[in-house]
């Protein structure tokens, strides 16, 4: 192998003895362990391989440099040096040598004699000088001659460097001649392909190509010669036997797969130019069963072939196919494509040959064996018996034949373009015809619509009048009604039970004046005259009694904030016990000019404590901060704005998180931040969105209280006598100022963090208790002021304005998806704040979910935000998409239907968005939801996607009937981008409703990648099999199913008991008539310290309707339990393969239920034995909700451009906040109903209504 390097003539060759090579021959007449002078020895490839194989010490002479870098590594001494002027003995002193190499050297040289003679004395006396030169005569190079060329070449037998020329004759002459006697001369061919002469031979008159490839070397490239000095040389004598030169060409089989040919598809072979008959092959690949069609490349050059057969062969060598001239039609062959072919008729000498004229250098043609015929075959074979005749007349004939050839092409390109012409005028044509037709189609249908419009509309004025008559006929028995009510409302009042209740009426409306239930009378406007501030400092009063780290925060906050206002910091020790506290602030004090530090002998609480700070400075406003508080920004500035904003105002409260109420964000509540903030973003959001807005209340919060100086010599310092150590003192101040005509005020623009519970130490609740006992006696209208200003909540609005600032600066960041669903709770919800908790940062999520009256409830996803927004659908529908839109929606995903009304599924067309949906039951075309029927079971469905418990032609949720509902419904899933089911069993029945959708398996977010391997424990002889049911059962989840096998149970005496965490639909059998014990409700957070504390053996899961995912099921699998549950819905997929579960019949009988629990428990948790586990479904497993939700759900979703994101103003959210009205007496009924239906004489009655109609009570009460 020869590799160019940057220098003119410079190769990078290899030794290869499996190739022969004019290196590899040299290589293998030498010895081992001799020493070789190379001359020449050009990057030293030779040398390498001596040393490396054979042992031997080289020095060597090379004229570049470059080449002698690379060859000093394997040579003694390498020498740069030109040899036709070199002096070796000068570069090699007296060194003598086994073999002198001249490796293609001798050519270059133009007195070679020299270095000759120079080589004698440098032998030992049976030293070989061993060389290589290029055969002169070899027959490419001579045709090459004969056609009138002497090209050279940049290498090759014509290198642009050789100046002397040699053939075996001359070769052997010229070394006698210089005294060395040749011992013999080696050759090494190279077929005429493989050469860089490209020879077409027969062009030649065969004669002369015959003579050139039977002459001696004919196919000699390079001639290897040993020779020894010698006194009196002589020439030897060429071998009498050469062997036979051939002229070759190459011809290729192409392979097609599904009718493509590529190049790497392809196989080659070569054939004998002047033999007159040959067979080629081509071995088929044994991985051929995708083969279309098979392609023959005759030859690489013009000529003439005689085509005697074809043969397909299998891989046992029988014939599958096979085309022979005398057998088969000669115009076969020349319909199939080919290119550069000129096809003739049959050999006239009788031969049975077809004749071709290739007729330029890439002739072709498709062999016509059918596909099916090559589909199947392995180890094939094909087989093409041919000759080549040596003749120069095929020149005359393809000169003769390109013209015609060419004519041929322009009239067929001519032909064809009038074809194309005739095509298009067709094409049109035919165009024109269909327009015209579909313009009659289109009429057809305009007038079937108007006739059908028509129908409809006298349909409609039928039904009006019918509609009419029945309103007319209603109005009169509404009339009549009326009349007979009013009779009897006058009845009454003039009954004598009437008059004995009046007296407890009048009480009852004392009682709601008492608790701020009587109507609100409209606000006195007042217009606010603003005061001027004073000059001297405030006073921010801290006072301090325990927790260093909350205090250092507060006061390092203060010291830090950046007001105009001038302050100082009283912070004021109450005796603390942690002595940390004391030593930190003393030196702090010291440190600080701003703080004023007393300590106080003993424990004086915090009223006898904010009291002396308030009297230090009898001129100085004060601001009473809590030690557990932080503050941000210019909050100080703001709080005394609003201050002396109105002549008489007393106390300023701010936003904070735990202040009651003035708690943002959720009112009357502790809050934690929320996620992202801290105290200085969210005070700077309260800034820009509410600058300067106030609201009265009926009491300040202590916690960040400024007082003017003027209210407190007006009205005196907080009331040590009454309020002890601290709880009430600010209500009972604010109370006093209330009274005698000052304000105040809560500061809606200002926000300081509280933690809460840390200034005053333990034991609140005996003070509060005392407290408020002393604020009832003191001031008897306190808590009717609270409770009607908590109920008329003026600080909504502005904390509404807040929720959606906030919302829309995270909705530049991140898509805004609303989340469709229903107003209940269960799975549905809790899947959403799942997905909004795994996509925290990546998306928002909103809640939209149907409230009374018409009403849908705007909420966020997140549980602890308060954001609510409600709009009527009727009449408030542009509102609610302009708002969503400005909160910067862009998907929207339908999680439940029920209770929406019909135009909610307008909203992606109208939001110009694209929609999910996600199944979480089957209420898309079952409108009881569960596909269970009047019994509260099960009703199995012909096939799935369909109902086996709604007729098609009953009352529909919205209107109409079930088959109008449920188409549309199909519409909504099926223009859906994704339709998503918790479960494959939902996915193919929810399929199997809408063919056409994108319906996909997508598993909840709730569970990790790896869950624990569940365990049974252990079971005592005489032990219970201790059974555990979760959750709040129903009757489809089989809350009658549990009741039935728990009192079958006792009956028996079974050793089996069952547990119910969580409550029923009705009252349920317990002990002793039945083996169950009712826990109660409980908390998700709390379920797992639960299930630890009652140790059940397992769990069961009594559905009787097919679930689509079950959250009680993800606990238990969380917690490791062995689980039972029925062989429908998602049960039998998500138990597949684990270990200690079991997958019964869901229909099972009592008796059936109860003898399985028995069976389990001696079989395997007595003995130990574990069961074996329940099979895969046919269908593949749900994909994990973390690899969907994380990676393909948000693709394509941008945030809404920011230009878009307008702030709702204060009159829009005053408008859509929701109103809380007082539902007492549907509450009463609700609790009332719930306590008839627990009593175990109505418990059967209770049974047989209707699970439907039950849900429709219920939701009323609820609404």
């Amino acid at each position: 192998m020869t590799t160019p390097i940057p220098d003119p003539h410079v190769y990078l060759r290899t030794v290869d003895l499996n190739e022969r090579t004019s290196l590899s021959v040299l290589a293998g007449h030498v010895r081992a362990q001799a020493h070789i002078l190379d001359l020449g020895c050009g990057s030293g490839a030779l040398g390498a391989f001596l040393a490396e194989h054979k042992q031997c010490v080289c020095d060597g002479v090379t004229l570049s440099q470059e080449e002698a870098r690379h060859a000093a590594p394997f040579y003694r001494h390498v020498h740069v040096a030109d040899l036709e002027d070199c002096d070796l003995d000068q570069l090699f002193g007296d060194a003598r040598y086994d073999y002198i190499v001249c490796a293609d050297v001798l050519e270059h040289l133009r007195q070679p004699e020299r270095i000759l003679a120079a080589c004698r004395k440098r032998l030992t006396p049976e030293g070989r000088l061993l060389i290589s030169v290029p055969n002169a005569g070899y027959s490419g190079l001579v045709a090459e001659l004969l056609h009138g060329e002497f090209r050279y070449r940049e290498e090759g037998l014509l290198d642009r460097t050789h100046l002397r020329f040699f053939t075996r004759r001359s070769l052997s002459r010229f070394l006698a001649e210089q005294g060395w006697q040749v011992d013999d001369i080696d050759t090494i061919e190279r077929a005429l392909p493989e050469s860089e002469f490209r020879v077409a031979y027969d062009s030649l008159p065969p004669a002369v190509a015959r003579h050139l490839l039977a002459t001696p070397d004919a196919l000699a490239y390079q001639f290897i010669a040993s020779a020894a000095p010698a006194a009196q040389a002589l020439p030897i004598e060429p071998p009498l036997n050469y062997p036979q030169g051939h002229a070759l060409f190459t011809a290729q089989l192409y392979m097609a797969r599904a009718g493509r040919y590529e190049e790497e598809s392809k196989l080659s072979t070569t054939g004998i130019i002047g033999q007159a008959r040959q067979t080629l092959r081509f071995a088929l690949p044994d991985h051929n069963t995708s083969l279309s069609h098979l392609r023959l490349d005759l030859a690489d050059r013009p000529g003439f072939v005689h085509l005697y057969r074809l043969a397909l062969l299998d891989g046992q060598g029988a014939v599958v196919w096979q085309w022979r001239p005398e057998d088969s039609d000669a115009a076969l062959l020349g319909q199939r494509p080919h290119h550069q072919l000129v096809w003739n008729g049959l050999h006239p000498a009788g031969a049975f040959a077809l004749m071709l004229l290739l007729t330029g250098d890439d002739p072709w043609f498709e062999l016509p064996i059918p596909a099916e015929t090559l589909a199947p075959l392995r180890g094939a074979s094909l087989e093409i018996e041919m000759g080549w005749p040596m003749s120069a007349d095929y020149l005359a004939l393809a000169g003769a034949v390109q013209p015609l050839e060419r004519q041929i092409a322009q009239e067929r390109s001519r032909a064809n373009e009038l074809q194309d012409q005739w095509h298009t005028q067709r094409m049109l044509l035919e165009q024109q015809h269909a327009q015209d037709i579909q313009q009659l189609e289109e009429r057809s249908a305009s007038i079937q619509r108007l006739q059908h419009r028509n129908a409809l509309l006298e349909d409609s004025h039928q039904s009006q009048s019918k509609e009419r008559a029945i309103w007319q006929q209603e109005a009169t028995r509404v009339q009549r009604d009326f009349a007979r009510l009013e009779q009897h409302l006058r009845d009454i009042e003039n009954s004598t039970v009437f008059r004995a209740t009046r007296p407890l009426v009048h009480a009852k409306m004392r009682i709601d004046r008492l608790l701020g239930r009587t109507p609100v009378p409209a606000p006195v406007l007042h217009t606010p005259v603003p005061q001027p501030m004073p000059q001297q400092p405030v006073d921010v009063i801290v006072p301090v009694y325990r927790g260093l780290d909350d205090t250092r925060n507060c006061i390092e906050s203060v010291l830090a904030s950046p007001c105009r206002t001038h302050w100082q910091l009283v912070v004021i020790n109450d005796a603390s016990p942690e002595p940390e506290v004391t030593a930190w602030l003393r030196e702090k004090a010291a440190q600080e000019p701003r703080i004023t530090l007393l300590e106080n002998e003993e424990n004086l609480g915090f009223v006898g404590t904010v009291n002396r700070g308030m009297a230090l400075n009898t001129a100085h406003d004060v601001l009473l901060l809590n030690s557990d508080t932080v503050v941000a920004n210019d909050w100080l500035d703001r709080i005394r704005q609003a201050a002396y904003g109105d002549a008489r105002i007393a106390s300023v409260t701010p936003f904070s998180n735990n202040a009651t109420i003035c708690s943002y964000p959720r009112f009357c509540e502790g809050n934690d931040l929320p996620p992202g903030m801290d105290t200085a973003a969210i005070d700077a959001l309260c800034a820009r969105t509410n600058p300067g807005q106030v609201v009265d209340v009926p009491t300040g919060v202590g916690f960040c209280m400024y007082i003017r100086r003027d209210s407190l010599n007006a009205i005196g310092l907080f009331d040590t006598e009454h309020f002890g150590k601290g709880y009430g003192e600010e209500n009972d101040f604010c109370q006093r100022t209330a009274a005698a005509g000052w304000r105040n005020l809560h500061l809606l623009d200002t926000f300081v963090l509280h933690t809460g519970g840390v200034s005053f130490g333990e034991s609140k609740s005996p003070r509060e208790r005392a407290a408020m006992e002393t604020l009832r006696r003191l001031h008897p209208r306190y808590e009717a002021d609270v409770m009607a200003f908590v109920q008329a909540d003026p600080a909504r609005t502005a904390r509404l304005a807040l929720d959606v600032a906030r919302l829309q600066a995270e909705a530049v960041q991140q898509p805004v998806v609303l989340a469709v669903l229903h107003d209940r709770a269960g799975g549905t919800v809790r899947h959403v704040r799942e997905l909004a908790q795994f996509l925290q940062g990546k998306a928002l999520f909103l809640m939209l979910s149907p409230a009374a009256g018409g009403v849908v409830v705007l909420r966020r996803a997140e549980e602890k935000e308060a954001f609510e927004l409600a709009f009527r659908i009727n009449d408030q529908m542009e509102e609610l998409v302009q708002a969503l839109r400005q909160l910067g929606v862009v998907h929207v995903h339908y999680q439940h239907l029920l209770g929406h009304s019909e135009a909610i599924l307008d909203l992606p067309a109208r939001l110009g968005a694209a929609h999910d949906f996600t199944a979480h039951d089957f209420y898309t075309y079952c409108k009881n939801i569960s596909l269970t029927g009047i019994d509260n079971r099960y009703v199995v469905p012909p096939r799935a996607g369909e109902c086996g418990c709604c007729e098609p032609t009953d009352t529909a949720p919205y209107a109409g009937t079930v088959a109008q509902w449920r188409h549309r419904n199909a519409l909504l899933l099926n223009n859906a981008r994704h339709v998503l089911a918790p479960s494959q069993d939902t996915a193919s029945r929810i399929a199997g409703f809408v063919p056409g959708a994108r319906v996909q398996a997508v598993a909840h977010t709730d569970l990790p990648a790896q869950l624990p391997a569940p365990v049974a424990h252990p079971l005592a002889a005489t032990a219970p099999l201790k059974i555990v049911v979760l959750g709040a059962m129903s009757a489809i989840k089989g809350a009658d199913v549990l009741e039935a096998v728990a009192i079958e149970a006792a009956k028996r005496g079974a050793p089996v008991e069952f547990h119910l965490l969580g409550y029923g639909y009705r009252s349920l059998q317990t002990q002793p008539r039945a083996r169950l014990t009712v826990h109660g409700g409980y908390k998700e957070e709390e379920l797992p310290a639960l299930l630890q504390w009652l140790q059940p053996d397992l769990a069961w899961f009594p559905a009787q309707w097919p679930e689509t995912y079950s959250y009680t099921l993800s606990a238990c699998l969380a917690a490791g339990l062995p689980i039972v549950a029925p062989d429908i819905g998602a049960f039998p997929e998500r138990l597949a393969g684990r270990d200690w579960s079991w997958v019964m019949p869901w229909d099972a009988s009592t008796a059936q239920w109860l003898d399985f629990f028995t069976q389990i428990r001696e079989r395997h948790f007595i003995e130990g034995q574990p069961p074996q586990q329940p099979t895969a479904t046919e269908s593949a497993a749900a994909q994990p909700g973390a690899t969907f939700y994380g990676d393909g759900y948000l693709q394509g979703l941008q945030p809404r451009d920011q230009a878009l994101l307008q702030p709702l103003d204060s009159a829009f959210l005053a408008t859509h906040r929701l109103q809380r009205q007082d539902h007492a007496a549907r509450s009463g009924a609700l609790i009332l109903l719930a306590h008839l239906r627990s009593l175990p004489i109505l418990r059967g009655v209770a049974r047989r209504i209707p699970a439907h109609w039950q849900r429709r009570v219920k939701n009323w009460l609820q609404a």
